[in-house]
């Protein structure tokens, strides 16, 4: 026991600290879902507005203002995101494949976007797409890493 009269956490990331909610599935698991070239591009507009207003709203002069604003404002997804679409688009699929998990940088984009004055057009946006995915979320398939980009479904058996 500590001095505070609690028990020591043995093992693994400490409860108060583990981000996973008890619906998500286990961490070794990917799951993901499909968002459609609108939605894509819906999905990086809300994200680089909400990017742009943080960044009127604060000094950004310090890596660390830069650093906040990246998180606060959901970019921080933008370049795995945008490496997905060029790969699905090189792929002929028809969408961009989302992890049920990255859900939460378009709600903190979303939410930092009411927070701090953004375009109701765009806002509105944010909300419309923020309900779909996280009803998508719900229903998430199945994921794996194929030559390093994020692929829908499960993995094709290995050969022998």
């Amino acid at each position: 026991m500590s001095r505070f009269g609690r028990r020591r956490h043995a093992g693994g990331p400490h409860p108060a600290h583990d981000t996973t909610r008890r619906n998500d599935p286990p961490r070794g698991r990917l799951s993901a879902f499909e968002l459609s070239a609108g939605e894509y591009r819906a999905l990086v507009r809300v994200i680089e507005h909400a990017q742009a207003r943080l960044a009127l709203a604060g000094a950004g002069d310090t890596d660390t203002d830069t650093d906040t604003i990246r998180n606060a404002s959901g970019a921080e997804l933008l370049p795995s995101l945008r490496a997905r679409a060029d790969a699905a688009r090189d792929r002929g699929a028809d969408g961009v494949p989302m992890l049920a998990t990255e859900v939460r940088h378009l709600e903190a984009a979303v939410v930092n976007l009411e927070s701090y004055g953004g375009h109701k057009a765009v806002l509105c946006e944010g909300y419309t797409l923020l309900e779909e995915c996280e009803d998508r979320q719900r229903r998430a398939r199945s994921a794996h890493m194929a030559d390093g980009i994020l692929t829908l479904g499960t993995p094709p058996a290995a050969s022998r």
